[in-house]
């Protein structure tokens, strides 16, 4: 029991000297000194501030529709008897889609004939008549004047001469109306043949073909359905071609010219050549937008689809020019930022077009000045730079990022 309670002791003390120990120690430690460290030079990528020959392009999406769209209609009214497509069906020229009941057409077709070869008959009727009228005229003209001079040798009574001679006037009434007959032959022959050929006609259009090759895209008549000229029969469209119709603004429209070839990206398919068709120089009074069309084929798009069209602006020659990622858009202004001497000279510049990768500047720069040419967001006025090699090519080198990684700092470079 008394070496239990001596062993207590000596641990008690020894906690209490550690706790002294510890106590000492803090109180003693020497107090905490501030290194300083100069910050890492940034290092950046830049470009050189060049002159080149632009041809701005923009991207105008519109839609497609087909070339030709057309609603045809019956042009003599009846009763639908045949219904002969269907909507989706491909068709060639000429070909029927829908037919009229066409009984009474047929009856005015063999009437028209009818009377056509009745004045033929009566037309060959006629010039024989002439024929017989004029050799009986000569013969009484030559009787009438055998009495004359009977009479005047009053060998021959007047009342047989006055009826010789009205004998002769009655045949020369009919000579001239037989005349006029064979005379006029011609143009009532014209008058029959028209009538004739009205009637087929009429006939014909009882029939309705598709004037081109194409789609029927939608049929609006049923078998038994009366129809009248003014009626819509069949919506029929060409496929082959399509044409994007876009609205422009003045710019593009000055820059565009009839039969202009431009490239078209459909948002679905590869891109294709068009060609301008339309082009309305006049704006729309209400959205002042230039009305432009451009013809494609059709293989593998669909009417209705969007589509881009890539149109050329007009050209910028000797433009001064920086990376587009050069530029510091601002509310108070557009920046970049010069590198002079290892140091960032933030410049304020007037803007011209941009014509992706290149922004023109207009005012602020001289060819040949270096500036900083990616993340410009993140500098500084005044601020050291270590520079990377500008760039000599069409724009900032790509691998600049990781060679500027490799020196533990922030590059920057085009995208």
């Amino acid at each position: 029991m008394h070496n239990k309670t001596v062993s207590f002791k000596y641990a008690l003390l020894l906690l209490l000297v550690v706790i002294a120990l510890v106590i000492v120690l803090i109180r003693t430690r020497p107090a905490p000194q501030a290194v300083l460290q100069e910050p890492p030079v940034l290092r950046v990528e830049t470009a050189v501030v060049r002159r080149l020959d632009l041809q701005p392009r923009t991207e105008v999406t519109g839609y497609l529709r087909p070339a030709r769209k057309s609603t045809l209609h019956f042009e003599v009214g009846g009763r639908v008897s045949e219904r002969l497509v269907e909507a989706g069906q491909t068709v060639t020229a000429g070909q029927p889609l829908l037919r009229l009941e066409d009984g009474d057409y047929r009856d005015a077709v063999a009437a028209a004939e009818a009377r056509l070869e009745q004045e033929r008959a009566a037309i060959e009727r006629d010039r024989r008549l002439l024929a017989f009228v004029q050799r009986n005229r000569e013969l009484q003209a030559r009787e009438v004047e055998r009495l004359q001079q009977l009479g005047a040798e009053s060998l021959a009574s007047p009342a047989k001469r006055d009826e010789a001679l009205q004998r002769l006037l009655q045949l020369q009434a009919e000579e001239e109306k037989l005349r006029f007959s064979v005379a006029t032959a011609a143009a009532r022959l014209q008058l029959q043949e028209a009538d004739l050929r009205r009637a087929r006609r009429g006939l014909a259009r009882t029939r309705l073909a598709a004037p081109y090759a194409g789609m029927i895209n939608a049929v609006f008549l049923e078998v038994g359905d009366h129809v009248d000229p003014a009626s819509p029969a069949v919506e029929l469209v060409d496929l082959e071609q399509l044409d994007l119709y876009l609205e422009v603004n003045g710019t593009v429209a000055a820059a565009l010219r009839m039969a202009q070839r431009v490239t078209v990206r459909p948002l679905q398919g590869e891109p294709r050549e068009g060609v301008v068709i339309a082009l309305q120089r006049d704006p729309d009074p209400r959205t002042f937008s230039h009305a432009v069309r451009v013809r494609l084929p059709g293989m593998g798009l669909m009417p209705g689809q969007a589509a881009r069209a890539l149109l050329p602006l007009p050209p910028l020659p000797d433009a001064l020019v920086v990376p587009v990622s050069a530029v510091w858009y601002g509310e108070r202004g557009d920046f970049v930022f010069k590198v002079e001497a290892g140091r960032l000279q933030r410049v304020a510049v007037e803007l011209g077009p941009r014509h992706d990768p290149w922004q023109v500047v207009r005012k602020g720069l001289d060819a040949g000045d270096i500036v900083v040419s990616r993340d410009v967001a993140l500098l500084s006025d005044g601020q050291p730079v270590r520079p990377l090699p500008a760039a000599s090519g069409e724009g900032p080198g790509r691998d600049a990022p990781a060679a500027a990684a490799d020196g533990g700092a922030m590059a920057a470079g085009v995208r």
